[in-house]
This record gives C-alpha cells, sequence and structure tokens, in this order.
C-alpha cells in the first residue's frame, strides 16, 4: 500500500512539469462566437431549430497519466443548469484542440461523421461564396465527413463561415439546415 502511494505521488508530482501546449490567437479566432448568441437554423424540411450559445470554455486535459497537457477551446450549446436540475442539457457545439507534439491543432464537431479535421487545412482551404436565401457569405470553407455510410442523425458536410461560422449542415437524411438569422448578444 506504501509503494502504492509512493507510485501515484511521483505520478501526480512528475504531470506538474509536463508540457503545456496552449492555442494560439489565431486558432481561438476560428471560433466566432460568444455567450449568448443564439443561431437560429432552417431545414429543407421547414423546421426551425435554435442553437443557444451557452458557454465557452478554455481547458486543459486533466487526469492522472497525461503526457502532454493540451489546451482546448470549448463552445457549448443549450441551456445550462439551473437550480435543483438533476441532468446538465448542454452539449458541445464543437472544440478546438491543440494537438501536442504529435499532430496539428484540430477541431471537432457535434455529431460530424468523419476523421478529425486539422485547423491549418481548414484555414488554408480554397474560400468561396455561398447566397442562401438568408444571406451572402463570401469566406467559406467546406468540412466534409464520411459519406460511406450515412446515419440519419449525423452531420456530412458542415459549410462554415469563418467570420459567421455554421451556414450549413446537411444530415445523414439528406436534410440541409441553413443558417436563418444570428441574434449576437
Amino acid at each position: 500500500m506504501k509503494n502504492l502511494i509512493i507510485i501515484l505521488s511521483l505520478l501526480t508530482l512528475s504531470s506538474c512539469f509536463t508540457d503545456r501546449f496552449k492555442l494560439t490567437e489565431k486558432e481561438k479566432e476560428f471560433n466566432p462566437y460568444e455567450v449568448g448568441d443564439i443561431l437560429i437554423m432552417e431545414s429543407t424540411k421547414n423546421k426551425i431549430d435554435t442553437l443557444f450559445i451557452s458557454e465557452i470554455d478554455l481547458v486543459f486535459n486533466d487526469g492522472i497519466g497525461i503526457t502532454e497537457y493540451k489546451q482546448a477551446l470549448r463552445i457549448f450549446e443549450g441551456e445550462k443548469q439551473k437550480k435543483g436540475d438533476i441532468m446538465d442539457r448542454r452539449t458541445f457545439l464543437f472544440e478546438i484542440r491543440s494537438g501536442g507534439s504529435k499532430e496539428p491543432t484540430y477541431v471537432e464537431f457535434r455529431n460530424f461523421q468523419g476523421k478529425k479535421q486539422y485547423l491549418n487545412e481548414l484555414l488554408n482551404s480554397s474560400k468561396y461564396t455561398l447566397t442562401t436565401r438568408y444571406g451572402n457569405y463570401s469566406d467559406i470553407i467546406d468540412v466534409k465527413g464520411n459519406l460511406e455510410k450515412k446515419y440519419e442523425e449525423l452531420i456530412y458536410n458542415i459549410k462554415w463561415s469563418l467570420g459567421n461560422g455554421i451556414v450549413q449542415y446537411e444530415t445523414g437524411d439528406s436534410t440541409i439546415w441553413t443558417l436563418k438569422e444570428i441574434i449576437k448578444k
């Protein structure tokens, strides 16, 4: 038992000297949202969905045995817990995470069917103009998912505006959701 305590103490102490990989300001700027922003999306099936940006969190991974601390910027969507609530109904909309020493910084989108999206590849991809019923966006990049096997509820393609964030996305049942309005806090 004494040996176990010594080993755990050494692991904890050694994690204090573990390398930290922070996101750069440019990487953080990929997030165009602020807490309180509301995104109103409309589908090709005439349904409306409202995404409420409830929290933006800048954190490091944590736990025993961490070999690198990698900073992440998490953007949460949904209502915050109210006093007395048992369940947190928020979920992350997307996350920008430092890759540490082994890989580049990447972005993960909620319910996205596909591989990691490396931020530099997204930022360096060609930009184009997208016109929707609700606006024109001249800084669109495509985030393409894995189309081999489609699941109805997952997202396969995202049209991302560098200045406005999600403008359009397509789910596995071929429904396209389009940004109708952004209400800034």
